[in-house]
């Protein structure tokens, strides 16, 4: 039997989800890694913040979710990388009941060091924080995430 987990609404805006249950797990179609992946709450979450970057125009085929960074198995939930195939922006993404706190950005700002995105974006959901990071570490927070580079 498939165990329930609450689906809140989140600040982004809703998207025809894809859910299906396999064996019991409750799964959800990422269209990124063309595959249905395990529906947790970090999943909902990164799975709406992923389908609202898009419909800003943010090309789908120019994202990574959920890879590696170093061996120590570092991994970050989204990377969008620019048209010269450099990160351009660094996605965090938290369960909608878990807080945007100071360990979450220096969790950001730690993949940053290797990725060196100009921006990062950090949320749970229920809010989100954009902030711009200048090459020497500067970081100031800005309104909204950055219009994709044409």
């Amino acid at each position: 039997m498939s165990e329930l987990i609450a689906l809140p609404t989140l600040i982004f805006p809703t998207f025809e989800a894809r859910i299906s249950s396999d064996d019991g797990t409750l799964r959800i179609f990422d269209p990124v890694r063309k595959q249905h992946v395990a529906l947790t709450p970090e999943e909902w979450v990164r799975q709406h913040c992923l389908h609202w970057l898009v419909g800003k125009g943010f090309p789908i085929g120019r994202c990574s979710v959920e890879k590696v960074l170093d061996k120590n198995g570092l991994r970050f939930d989204l990377l969008w990388l620019d048209n010269n195939l450099r990160p351009f922006l660094l996605v965090e993404c938290k369960g909608a009941d878990v807080g945007i706190t100071t360990d979450t950005l220096r969790q950001s700002a730690w993949y940053n060091i290797t990725l060196k995105a100009p921006y990062v974006l950090l949320t749970n959901g229920r809010v989100a924080y954009c902030a711009h990071v200048d090459a020497d570490g500067t970081v100031d927070m800005i309104d909204d995430v950055p219009a994709y580079p044409a």
